[in-house]
């Protein structure tokens, strides 16, 4: 199965596959001067076989994306797919040049750098590890599982969605960059984080004998009231002493 549009050739679906399973290694290699340019090119290596077959343009293509790229592993994709219809434009003569390409990855890479950082390292990740933690007090070492689902299940299934994304916008791919959903989906984990960090807080220090499975009321009244504080611009760390005191307050009534 291929995408069909007015090129005459097309990345097919085993090609995209091989792109994806190799963007989970784009941080393989790390040099300080030209940063990850090594793991893109392995990543996007599959696309460049497909779209040249000259060995000379490959060579050309190689080369290419031996050049400086720097961005956030998990939006990689993004990324890889647009350049990868960048350079089907270039081999069809459609208005794109090699510049057009390096400049694109640049900036580009900068983007998804700023939006992956804050989605993934600061608002993902503490945001998993905190529901591991609550497993944990409650399943013990499964909550380590619950932590690895918690943060793979979304990096594997965006990873792909993105690549397919990028592939169908090329250069317009700013429009996923810029996706509406992807602030209110790190204010909803930053402020979901927040209020089970309390919880967790209260149960293993404020409260001898408090057990979360006792509390599914003061769970929901907590999500509640994390809900209601971001409304009115009030910061994390408000919402966090806020909960913590009305956690206490639960705890105190219920044991």
């Amino acid at each position: 199965m291929v995408f069909h549009g007015p090129d005459t050739r097309k990345l097919s679906w085993w090609t995209l596959v091989r792109v994806y399973l190799r963007s989970f290694f784009s941080q393989g290699s790390f040099s300080v001067t030209y940063r990850q340019n090594i793991g893109f090119a392995f990543c996007l290596e599959p696309a460049g076989q497909d779209i040249w077959r000259d060995m000379d343009e490959r060579r050309k293509f190689y080369l290419r994306h031996l050049e400086y790229y720097n961005g956030n592993p998990f939006m990689v994709t993004l990324v890889l797919g647009a350049v990868a219809r960048m350079e089907e434009r270039l081999r069809d003569g459609d208005g794109i040049s090699e510049t057009d390409i390096n400049r694109f990855k640049t900036a580009v890479g900068q983007a998804v750098g700023s939006v992956g950082d804050r989605l993934f390292w600061r608002t993902l990740r503490p945001f998993s590890l905190v529901l591991g933690l609550i497993a944990a007090y409650q399943l013990g070492v499964w909550g380590a599982l619950v932590f690895l689902m918690a943060f793979n299940i979304p990096v594997f299934w965006l990873k792909w969605y993105w690549l397919v994304r990028g592939y169908t916008l090329g250069p317009r791919v700013v429009i996923e960059i810029k996706n509406p959903r992807i602030d209110p989906a790190t204010r909803f984990m930053e402020t979901a984080g927040t209020v089970l960090l309390a919880l967790l807080s209260v149960g293993l220090l404020a409260a001898p004998g408090y057990r979360l499975s006792l509390v599914t009321a003061g769970a929901a009244a907590l999500f509640l009231l994390g809900f209601i504080l971001p409304r009115r611009r009030i910061p994390p760390s408000v919402v966090l002493i806020v909960s913590a005191v009305l956690a206490v307050f639960i705890g105190w009534i219920i044991t």
